[in-house]
């Protein structure tokens, strides 16, 4: 008898996941709320979730490291976190109005982080770096906005190039071309192409995902950090830090903080909320942050940066940013979830080196990427930060690992390759973790689908 595949073992082992996809795909147009939870044949449906595990709707327990995404460096309903929430919601969730909690947050996110002299509460990571674009051009006066290749920022117009090559080329229809002609993408590491971009004086501001594209899938080599600093002041360019999810992850106060250079902005999210909703601020020098003030009716209607947000600073949110700020803001959740995530890639590595496979474990803080293929740096490469802009992971057999290792119990990215370590994993967690992996690489290398 032929031994069934992975695939059709994963469509027969969840089946009220797969009947909740299927009733998905009548009422949701994709059958999913965000891509990155699409995969084939079906997603997981969860339903509980607590410290570093979660289960499904069908009983199967897993090791979690999506993690919101990144946003639970605390894991699943942190008591502090609960608590707070519980707390705030018998009080009240929206005031309609300023309330206290806005300073105390504020004060916390201006104490840890570098850049901070002001903040501006925004809904989501996605509308911090909007308005960061929109106070970039009215503080500089210039239209154009320069991002690197593989850099995520999210959904807005103008950053939905560059994402993924052919890099020119949008990453979403429905976009006008006067939507992203006056963004400009350039590789990393480069400061050639850097200096180039900015030497006609017209770019606003330099966008960077802090850690590196997508995370760190890409990385950005340490001297480069200072490279972009020097140059944008030398052009008068502002220089911008995604830390939506680095911000509080690297350290206390980010890969700035870590890698002690100060942009002029920075936009959070995720783990400012401890991963509730709503998680989302800008943050920057305070003379670029005054284009939000008030002044006489010339300035308001022709000068000033506008913003609103119906959910801006909402009392929930600032009740579970305090919550989770004032444990991060020691170092030592941060340094445990580093340490349990180097712990897990070298584990890794080793299950893929003892089997013949090309390929390596990497990453930085509390992170972890996998490469599954050859690499022409691999002899100068410390496994931290990876500058191999050019390698590619083939997108089917991500999604056949994620197959195999959620059916071996572990769970993250849908795409297979990349993972967020929390502070409360623990070496049992890395034990099965290990397991998982290494059963699902037995079973790739037997089915042919990933060769030695």
């Amino acid at each position: 008898m032929v031994k069934q595949s992975s695939e059709a073992l994963y469509a027969e082992r969840f089946p009220k996941s797969r009947a909740l996809f299927d009733h998905a795909c009548g009422i949701l147009p994709r059958g999913v709320t965000h891509d990155g939870w699409f995969m084939l044949p079906f997603p997981i449906y969860f339903n509980r979730a607590q410290g570093s595990h979660k289960w499904d709707v069908d009983g199967y327990e897993y090791v979690d490291y999506f993690g919101g995404h990144g946003a639970l460096i605390l894991g699943h309903a942190h008591p502090s976190l609960v608590e707070a929430i519980n707390r705030q919601s018998l009080i009240g969730t929206h005031f309609g109005g300023c309330h206290e909690l806005q300073l105390e947050w504020a004060d916390l996110i201006k104490e840890l982080v570098p850049s901070a002299e002001r903040v501006e509460f925004t809904n989501s990571g996605t509308e911090a770096n909007m308005l960061a674009m929109r106070l970039a051009r009215a503080f500089t006066g210039r239209d154009k906005i320069v991002r690197f290749r593989g850099h995520f920022a999210g959904f807005a117009d103008h950053v939905m190039v560059g994402f993924a090559p052919p890099w020119n080329v949008p990453t979403s229809s429905g976009l006008l071309s006067f939507d992203i002609e006056n963004t400009v993408v350039i590789p990393i590491n480069d400061e050639d192409a850097l200096e180039k971009a900015l030497s006609k004086r017209d770019v606003a501001m330099v966008m960077v995902e802090a850690a590196g594209a997508f995370s760190g899938v890409t990385g950005i080599s340490s001297s480069f950090y200072q490279t972009m600093r020097d140059i944008t002041k030398e052009y008068d360019t502002l220089l911008h830090f995604d830390e939506i999810v680095t911000g509080f992850r690297f350290s206390p106060g980010g890969v700035q903080a870590e890698k002690r250079i100060k942009p002029d902005l920075t936009s959070l999210g995720k783990i400012l909320t401890g991963g509730m909703p709503g998680a989302g601020a800008i943050v920057g020098r305070t003379d670029v942050m005054e284009m939000l003030l008030f002044k006489d009716d010339t300035w308001n209607r022709y000068k000033r940066v506008s913003h609103t947000g119906t959910f801006n600073g909402n009392p929930l949110c600032a009740s579970a940013g305090i919550a989770t700020l004032k444990i991060l803001r020691s170092g030592d959740p941060q340094k445990r979830a580093s340490d349990m995530a180097q712990m897990l890639r070298e584990q890794l590595q080793d299950a893929i080196v003892d089997r013949g496979i090309s390929g390596c474990v990497y990453g930085d803080s509390s992170t972890f990427h996998i490469y599954l293929s050859d690499c022409e740096l691999r002899d100068e490469c410390d496994r931290s930060v990876c500058l191999n802009e050019d390698k590619e992971r083939s997108l089917p057999l991500g999604r056949l690992l994620a197959i195999n290792t959620t059916l071996n119990g572990v769970h993250f990215t849908s795409r297979g390759y990349d993972g967020f370590v929390s502070a409360v994993h623990t070496e049992s967690d890395i034990d099965k973790t290990i397991h998982a992996f290494s059963k699902s690489f037995d079973t790739l290398i037997k089915e042919g689908i990933l060769t030695k």
